[in-house]
C-alpha cells in the first residue's frame, strides 16, 4: 500500500485526474467495503475541515453505508443516491455521500469498475488539489484502513 500512496502523491503533484483509483482498487481487492469506508473517511474529514451542515443532516445516509450487513439491493442503494442527490441546496458533500451511494450499487451489482470510479468520486470531488494538508489526511485513512484490515486477517 505505500507505494500505491507514494504513486498517488507523484499523481497528485502532476496534478493527474484519478489519482484516487489505484488505492481504492487496491482496498477494494480484499472487499469492496474497505474503498466505502475509506470515500466516508475522507468526507468525514472534509467535513471536519470545512462548515457545514450538510452532513450531520446527512450522517444517517453515511452510518447505513458502512453497515456491513447492509441488506440492501443494488437499486434500493440506487434510489438512496438519488434521494439524496435531489435533496434541496446541494453541495460538494451532498454529492459526494450520493456518489457513495451509487459506488455500492455497483459494487452490489457486480460492477467493480463502476464501483471503484463512484467510490472515488468523493475522494477527488471533495478536495482542492492544492489542499496538501486535507490530501494528506485522505491518504493516511488509506492506509490506515489497509493496515488494519490486514492486521485482522
Amino acid at each position: 500500500m505505500r507505494q500505491t500512496i507514494e504513486n498517488a502523491k507523484q499523481a497528485i503533484a502532476q496534478k493527474k485526474y484519478l489519482w484516487a483509483y489505484p488505492i481504492a482498487l487496491k482496498l477494494q481487492k480484499y472487499h469492496y467495503g474497505l474503498a466505502i469506508q475509506w470515500a466516508v473517511e475522507c468526507i468525514k474529514i472534509y467535513s471536519s475541515e470545512f462548515e457545514s451542515d450538510k452532513p450531520s443532516k446527512l450522517n444517517k445516509y453515511i452510518e447505513q453505508a458502512l453497515d456491513s450487513q447492509n441488506d440492501l439491493t443494488p437499486l434500493q442503494c440506487s434510489e438512496i443516491g438519488r434521494e439524496i442527490w435531489y435533496l434541496p441546496e446541494r453541495e460538494d458533500v451532498q454529492t459526494a455521500i450520493a456518489r457513495l451511494w451509487w459506488s455500492i450499487a455497483a459494487f452490489k451489482s457486480g460492477d467493480k469498475h463502476i464501483g471503484i470510479m463512484e467510490a472515488i468520486s468523493p475522494v477527488e470531488l471533495l478536495p482542492d488539489i492544492s489542499d496538501r494538508h486535507l490530501l494528506d489526511r485522505y491518504l493516511e485513512a488509506a492506509v490506515k484502513i489497509y493496515e488494519e484490515y490486514e492486521s485482522q486477517n
